[in-house]
């Protein structure tokens, strides 16, 4: 998993960052990042070592305590429980609707951080979060601009090709794990070039679902 998290969105990362920091996520964020990683790939069996091994870094998470206040919510976003229903992994139009509190760290943090425009400490952050995925501070503007004018899956979408060699996804960002998918598609095509001695990927990909 550590190993691709330079594909995940600005919202995973986040999300992400805090669940390893924290070992604690609040409902909302787990089921967020529960139904992501389901998207990306991750097998109910790794998922469920992968919460436990971080809740019970906490001292105040026992293993007894994440199997009885925990284990239950996982094996739920995989279908397994309740009514066994295959929940879909969040949208962008989810994310960017969702309203996160002081203590929260899911949603869109295009929105998060530019909602009020003129919070500058917000804007600060957010352009400080761009530049430390090595965006050039002129694309940086750019993208904290299109965010601040509250198109927030363009800006999404701009940050993707800042990462990407200016390659596209389109018909744009429509979800986190299509992000992912799409950014593992350039990333491996860029490892096969390379290992060949070949080039010449596309400038832009198709969105997957």
């Amino acid at each position: 998993m550590e190993a691709t998290t330079e594909s995940f969105p600005l919202c995973m990362r986040q999300l992400y960052k805090a669940f390893k920091t924290k070992h604690h996520l609040r409902h909302a964020g787990r089921r967020t990042l529960q139904l992501y990683l389901k998207g990306i790939g991750m097998q109910l069996g790794d998922a469920m070592v992968l919460w436990k091994t971080e809740f019970t870094k906490s001292p105040d998470c026992s293993a007894e305590k994440f199997e009885k206040d925990y284990a239950y919510g996982i094996r739920h976003s995989y279908g397994k429980e309740g009514k066994r229903v295959n929940y879909t992994p969040h949208s962008c139009g989810q994310c960017i609707a969702s309203d996160p509190g002081v203590k929260d760290d899911h949603g869109c943090p295009f929105k998060t951080l530019t909602i009020n425009k003129y919070n500058a400490e917000g804007v600060e952050r957010l352009n400080d979060m761009l530049r430390g995925m090595n965006i050039s501070q002129v694309k940086a503007s750019a993208i904290v601009t299109k965010a601040k004018n509250m198109h927030y899956q363009i800006a999404c979408g701009m940050t993707f090709a800042a990462l990407h060699g200016d390659k596209e996804i389109d018909a744009g960002v429509h979800a986190p794990h299509q992000y992912y998918l799409e950014s593992r598609r350039i990333r491996n095509h860029r490892k096969i070039e390379a290992e060949s001695g070949t080039q010449g990927a596309p400038t832009s990909v198709a969105a997957s679902t």
